[in-house]
């Protein structure tokens, strides 16, 4: 395991996740608070771990149970665009096992990360995003320490409508409070 809470551990992602990465990101109930459109097929999800592996300006990682079925995966938590000169790095997290939603799960997973990112990569700055009809991103951040930067209104195009981008930043100091 790269890293290790008490629902969830975080470890690389593996070739082998490929087909349920690519139901979660298929799924209309998951991707509606995502900046996916097109149907992801297993081939380009395929292609996509083959990327982030390689990635050296990212670090995505598998969420997976550790009760009561360990190993499974649930989700995904990344750092991506990690900017070392500057010291920061952007957050993205799905939980797309509908069975775990609203349960900490997410919470915990991106508390790991944002650990890693501060304790680890020596970051200064984690920013982070959701669109301003997914509540449950937005009370997550809150709950986490992130601050409310901005809104970017009508920037995303989703179900039919365009919806606004609320954007957060949380700092190291905020951080280790």
């Amino acid at each position: 395991m790269f890293l290790d809470g008490q629902k969830v551990g975080l470890r690389p992602v593996r070739e082998e996740d490929a087909s349920i990465f690519q139901e979660w990101m298929n799924d209309p109930e998951i991707i509606q608070y995502l900046l996916i459109y097109l149907p992801i097929t297993l081939a380009a999800e395929r292609q996509w771990i083959e990327n982030t592996n390689k990635s050296k300006d990212s670090i995505v990682l598998t969420i997976v149970t550790k009760t009561p079925i360990d190993g499974k995966p649930i989700g995904n938590v990344a750092l991506v665009t990690i900017n070392k000169k500057d010291g920061h790095a952007t957050l993205g997290i799905v939980i797309g096992d509908k069975d775990y939603h609203e349960y900490g799960y997410g919470t915990e997973a991106a508390r790991l990360m944002i650990g890693y990112g501060f304790n680890q990569l020596n970051l200064h700055r984690i920013n982070s995003s959701a669109l301003a009809f997914n509540k449950r991103s937005i009370n997550m951040h809150l709950k986490l320490g992130f601050k409310k930067e901005g809104r970017q209104r009508q920037k995303i195009f989703k179900n039919g409508k365009y919806a606004d981008e609320v954007l957060f930043g949380l700092l190291r100091e905020e951080w280790k409070k």
